[in-house]
């Protein structure tokens, strides 16, 4: 069986933006979709281009989701309206639960990057290819994943072939927090996870968040258990 990638354009801050505005707004369904085309139109001279990007935008903000209870896209929603400065947080969290082929990626490039920050973007193909197939879909995909967090301002490229992490962005609102440990859960599709596991997930390489089950309170929808020495979230 063939893995589902979907994520097969580049996107931009400002179409992730105008498009989590409007469904915060309660916009959604095929209302959505009209306005995002109409939202993209200038930047595309390709309709098929432009289709793609927009089903991708409309995938990650659509209120209906089947893969994500309406609470927790409810919840995303007011956490743009009430920390609009660090918005990127959220939109990350919805593309990594969304989108397990972004997920998997961005764990590889955490992984390479632990250390020094900088990583060789043929190794990271490599590692992609092994696991999804050696295709040109797959590595135009991969492309379209690292543009887009060129254009969230996540990496640099110092040089050809290498990509460097820019400098993290600290999250502290508890009400974050609580919502990213949601998604952390959820971003491989399980019903748990240890938290030494979601504060060691490679996954959030572009943020500074200081994990904490005492921050968890304001989400409703985990439940903690404490094991041996750790304590696992349970949704």
């Amino acid at each position: 069986m063939k893995p589902i990638i979907g994520f097969n354009r580049h996107l931009e801050m400002d179409w992730l933006v105008q498009t989590a505005s409007w469904s915060a707004n309660g916009i959604q369904g095929q209302a959505l979709k009209n306005k995002i085309d109409i939202l993209l139109a200038p930047s595309f001279d390709s309709k098929v281009a432009q289709d793609k990007t927009r089903n991708l935008l409309f995938g990650i903000w659509d209120s209906e989701s089947k893969s994500v209870p309406k609470e927790f896209h409810s919840d995303a929603c007011k956490l743009l309206i009430e920390h609009s400065e660090i918005n990127i947080a959220v939109h990350w969290g919805m593309m990594l639960v969304k989108y397990p082929f972004f997920y998997n990626i961005v764990v590889q490039i955490g992984r390479m990057t632990k250390h020094e920050g900088l990583f060789v973007y043929n190794q990271l193909e490599q590692r992609i290819t092994e696991n999804y197939g050696d295709t040109s879909t797959i590595k135009r995909c991969l492309q379209f994943v690292v543009r887009t967090l060129m254009n969230l301002e996540l990496l640099s490229n110092p040089k050809s072939g290498m990509y460097q992490l820019r400098k993290s962005i600290a999250i502290n609102h508890d009400n974050v927090i609580a919502w990213l440990t949601e998604v952390s859960v959820r971003a491989q599709g399980n019903s748990s996870k240890s938290m030494s596991a979601i504060i060691n997930d490679p996954a959030w390489f572009p943020f500074d968040i200081n994990f904490n089950e005492n921050r968890l309170s304001s989400n409703i929808r985990l439940d903690v258990h404490h094991q041996a020495n750790d304590a696992i979230v349970f949704l």
